[in-house]
């Protein structure tokens, strides 16, 4: 008879860290020049929720970029339906993001994956961009008023945009060659 709970416990545990979510960061571009700007698009999407009213509930932490300095972030918008305060820009990150749906506000859609966030960085120096996230995803296992989310760390997926010199800069690095040689001789 234990060994039947056991069973039973063990198959429990390995149903529950079969649910996950992921964060997949899109761009629109893959290569900009300095000064441009990129829009990203942030889903969501979940696994190992059997009932088909499942829905993504929402995520309350920080958009990390691989390096901040690569520009500013901005043009904030939330695609949930509801935010507990605006999110904030930390040069190419985005802070304190708070956005959720709710079953008891009668905004739990079950879209898998669902398009949570929208955010433009205007570019200013040359590197590669990608994003991860740190903070707390929330999935909702139904639709039920009373249902308990499950919070969770992303899984994260993302594009990189590589950001070059603006094609002026080496117009201009070209042009400072040739005066440079040109003394010389």
């Amino acid at each position: 008879m234990k060994s039947i709970a056991i069973l039973g416990v063990a198959g429990l545990a390995a149903a529950a860290s079969a649910q996950s979510a992921t964060l997949h960061f899109s761009a629109n571009a893959t290569t900009v020049n300095v000064g441009d700007t990129v829009s990203w698009t942030v889903s969501a999407s979940f696994t190992g929720y059997p009932d088909p009213t499942a829905y993504f509930g929402g995520f309350n932490g920080t958009f990390d970029a691989s390096d901040a300095t690569l520009g500013t972030s901005g043009n904030f918008v939330n695609l949930l339906s509801f935010e507990g305060f605006p999110a904030v820009a930390d040069g190419a990150n985005v802070a304190d993001v708070n956005i959720f749906n709710a079953a008891l506000l009668g905004t739990d859609d079950p879209s898998n994956p669902i398009d949570i966030f929208t955010f433009d960085v205007v570019t200013s120096s040359a590197g590669a961009l990608s994003y991860g996230a740190t903070g707390v995803t929330t999935v909702f296992p139904d639709n039920g008023i009373f249902t308990l989310g499950d919070e969770m760390t992303a899984n994260v997926v993302t594009d990189t945009v590589n950001i070059v010199p603006a094609p002026g800069a080496f117009a201009l690095l070209g042009l400072g060659g040739l005066a440079a040689a040109r003394r010389r001789r």
